[in-house]
């Protein structure tokens, strides 16, 4: 029994490593193989990055986006609760404060007041304004107006379809300059979009998590001072990302096309504190960089110098020019193989992160890593997104398997 459970374990360290890694038999049987140590000390993936502050609109703007204002005009609306509401109407929906509103007939606009959770589901609708909501559901939906969320605390769109107004805009001509604007969505809250069409521009600023996947935004998609954004999967006239705290991009067609905005711009890429872009087709130019690394202290703990001779991430062999290295002792800077360590002394590892092509939406379990040394001796972790430190268990160097005798 013991013998088998010394096998399985075996397995266990080696099957999820492969398969650009495997821990091959090694021929390296010398003393020094077994008197080199290290291990790892901190890791940090995006762990730091906060997003610059960015003012809003209020509702009162929604006045250049053809809809009343603040609250619909006397004597056109009805109100929700009662629910949920089954029948047609052309009247405007007035949201009550603090209250639950279900929707599954087409009406005018809907106006969200504060505290409160509405579903919209297969129903056609004339504009959306919510504020200070608690949470709206679009579930299947066509609003053929203006959309605004400010300060919502949870949005999550599904199978909807929006439409824009060339006379609406909150772009790079000012409110009320034309741009087709379909959708402003600005507060800290959690903005999730799925599978739906925008037929004009979306706009989200000052989200605390934006997730934008398998969409169609045919005009230009502004992800502004989030304090993380996700675009995944999408086709998108023009992206503009600005002021974000951490933004990832993936799997995107980015045309170029959009008529309201500087023909031939693909992506515009302003002041993000950390990017991660990787598995896009981008017609046009891209202004800007995208740059997101990842850091990873190791440090000797044996009795030789190390020299670690390659890395992987996600299983993949990390290029020497895509990682730097320093010394935590102070010294210069390097830029390729090996990392030498001496002994007693740490090094900071730099890598650059593209994001992999199966990537997911977030939360990832986590991203692995491993380093292999002039010994054959290797050490692993995982880096949590976002934690503080993102390295949350150190671990020992170990060797690849030797063969014996002899061995030390």
């Amino acid at each position: 029994m013991m013998v088998l459970i010394v096998i399985i374990m075996s397995a266990i360290v080696f099957v999820w490593v492969g398969p650009t890694f495997q821990s091959n038999t090694g021929q390296d049987n010398s003393g020094a193989a077994y008197a080199e140590k290290f291990s790892t000390l901190w890791g940090n993936f995006a762990t730091f990055a906060i997003p610059i502050p960015e003012s809003l609109r209020s509702c009162s703007d929604t006045q250049y986006y053809g809809m009343a204002g603040c609250t619909p005009a006397s004597g056109t609306y009805i109100t929700c609760p009662p629910s949920p509401i089954t029948t047609a109407t052309s009247q405007a929906v007035l949201v009550s404060s603090n209250s639950v509103c279900v929707i599954q007939a087409n009406v005018g606009g809907v106006y969200v007041r504060s505290g409160s959770n509405v579903t919209v589901i297969g129903a056609t609708i004339n504009g959306l304004l919510a504020v200070d909501a608690a949470r709206i559901t679009l579930n299947n939906v066509n609003n053929a107006g203006f959309t605004m969320f400010l300060n919502v605390a949870v949005i999550n769109i599904s199978g909807s379809t929006f439409y824009g107004n060339s006379n609406w805009c909150e772009g790079p001509g000012g409110v009320g300059a034309p741009c087709n604007m379909s959708i402003f969505e600005g507060g800290p809250g959690i903005f999730t979009m799925t599978n739906s069409t925008v037929n004009g521009e979306l706009e989200s600023e000052v989200g605390h998590q934006t997730f934008i996947t398998s969409s169609t935004i045919v005009g230009r998609l502004e992800v502004e001072s989030a304090d993380f954004g996700q675009i995944l999967n999408n086709k998108i006239g023009v992206l503009d990302l600005d002021q974000n705290g951490i933004i990832v991009i993936s799997g995107n067609t980015i045309y170029g096309n959009d008529p309201y905005f500087d023909q031939g711009t693909g992506i515009l890429y302003g002041l993000n504190r950390w990017c991660g872009s990787g598995n896009n087709v981008v017609y046009g130019s891209t202004n800007g960089a995208c740059i997101g690394n990842i850091e990873i202290d190791i440090t000797n703990t044996g009795s030789i110098p190390v020299n670690l001779v390659a890395a992987y991430m996600s299983n993949a062999a990390v290029p020497g020019p895509n990682l730097s290295w320093k010394l935590l002792s102070g010294g210069p800077s390097h830029n390729s193989f090996p990392i030498t360590i001496p002994v007693g002394q740490s090094a900071n590892v730099t890598l650059q992160w593209t994001p992999p092509p199966q990537l997911t939406t977030l939360p990832w379990n986590g991203l692995y890593f491993i380093f292999v040394s002039s010994h054959n001796n290797f050490v692993d972790g995982y880096l949590y997104f976002g934690h503080n430190p993102a390295l949350t268990i150190t671990s020992q160097s170990r060797p690849q398997n030797r063969i014996c005798p002899p061995c030390y």
